[in-house]
């Protein structure tokens, strides 16, 4: 049976695009898409369609925008995970698409890598609640299988009166089931709360998962000082017009499970990837155990892991990536974001300056903003850029790492 799989969107060459991506897994009915010009031709698809997986909504559209769209699924209750389409500028859209519901998001112009990867995980979590609400459905069915079952062991310990010894061993023995039942059904119980505990602190981070667990919501919190870092790969369009889409998100996904194992081994705070960029930081959750040098270690280690990743894939005589590194120092807002799918986040201008120490850095090397290096200076050796002009910053003094 294949995925069901509508696509939201006012111009005509989204659904080219859909089409011409995925014609493999649509020749071989693994994927059924449907298209709709604008929110209210997508609602009567969607009650036509109960079955619908994943939707991809545009948030400007005629009629009804994706903003619009995201409300009434939620209103209706369509069990779908919901994916807004936007452009990079229209950040406060999807911040309020994400925070209304939206699982994720896909920016325009649209990379095939990135919505591939956006879809997989869309239908994969998907899978997951509908599972979820089979094995519900499953568990009401049981309570009512037991309450049943004691309505008969009633009438089972009334028919003993009359037949003494005969019916009370059958009694029993339907005890000793009932028993077994409650025991094995408290064991799967137990267990799934075990799986759902641990898939929570897959997500967030301990202190994060505990307060959520605790208290239903996460407060947002100030920390004073926090180091950011951004890594980047360079040239990856280029270089991915060299590898197929399951080459390219085999080694998009070896490089940042290796990133993780780096920022894992020095207690760094993994925040998130978008698209073909790593973001991490020091001093969160907590700022108790805030040490700078942490970031330094992490970043130099990512330098080195793609350094050596290259030299392999080039003997093998496959395309490899270098990676560019941006490091920023100073302070955030930090807090969980999301209804449905919860998302440890940090916000403020440090992390906008770290992208900006990113995306001026030059591949394999690590460009530090004048307040890390004032501060790690003393033990890690730098040579002054100068002061260079960065969009909506103006010119601001950077400074290479040298390793």
């Amino acid at each position: 049976m294949p995925y069901h799989i509508l696509v939201v969107d006012d111009e005509a060459d989204v659904e080219l695009l859909f089409r011409q991506k995925f014609r493999v897994e649509i020749k071989s009915e693994e994927y059924a898409f449907y298209f709709a010009r604008h929110g209210a031709e997508a609602l009567e698809k969607l009650n036509d369609l109960p079955e619908i997986d994943v939707v991809f909504t545009d948030i400007n559209m005629p009629e009804m925008d994706g903003l619009t769209l995201l409300a009434k699924i939620k209103e209706r209750g369509f069990v779908c995970k919901t994916n807004v389409v936007s452009a990079y500028g229209d950040l406060r859209n999807i911040r309020h698409a994400m925070n209304n519901g939206a699982y994720d998001f896909v920016i325009k112009p649209i990379e095939l890598a990135d919505l591939e990867a956006t879809l997989k995980k869309s239908l994969n979590e998907n899978s997951m609640i509908k599972e979820g609400l089979r094995a519900r459905s499953a568990l009401n069915d049981a309570i009512v299988q037991r309450e049943q079952a004691l309505v008969e062991k009633a009438e089972a310990q009334q028919l003993a009166l009359e037949r003494l010894i005969q019916n009370e061993r059958m009694m029993i023995q339907q005890n000793e089931v009932l028993e077994r039942m409650v025991v094995e059904r408290t064991n799967e119980l137990q267990e799934e709360k075990r799986k759902t505990d641990n898939l929570l602190l897959s997500i967030l981070p301990v202190e994060i998962a505990e307060e959520l667990k605790q208290y239903g919501k996460v407060a947002p919190k100030y920390f004073k000082e926090v180091t950011v870092l951004f890594a980047d790969f360079v040239g990856f369009t280029a270089q991915s017009a060299n590898l197929t889409p399951e080459e390219l998100v085999e080694e998009v996904n070896y490089c940042f499970c290796e990133f993780d194992k780096i920022t894992e081994r020095y207690r760094v705070e993994k925040i998130k990837t978008i698209g073909d960029a790593y973001m991490c930081a020091e001093g969160v959750p907590v700022d108790t155990d805030y040490n700078i040098y942490s970031m330094v270690i992490v970043a130099l280690e990512m330098i080195s892991f793609a350094k050596k990743n290259k030299e392999q894939k080039l003997k093998l005589g496959k395309p490899a990536f270098d990676i560019r590194i941006g490091i920023h120092t100073g302070p955030v807002m930090a807090g969980v974001v999301g209804l449905k799918k919860f998302n440890y986040d940090i916000w403020g201008d440090t992390v906008n300056v770290a992208a900006r120490m990113e995306s001026g850095s030059e591949a394999g090397r690590i460009n530090l903003s004048e307040t890390t290096y004032e501060k790690i200076k003393e033990k890690y050796p730098c040579t002054f850029r100068g002061e260079i002009e960065v969009k909506g910053k103006g010119a601001i003094k950077m400074y290479f790492l040298n390793h």
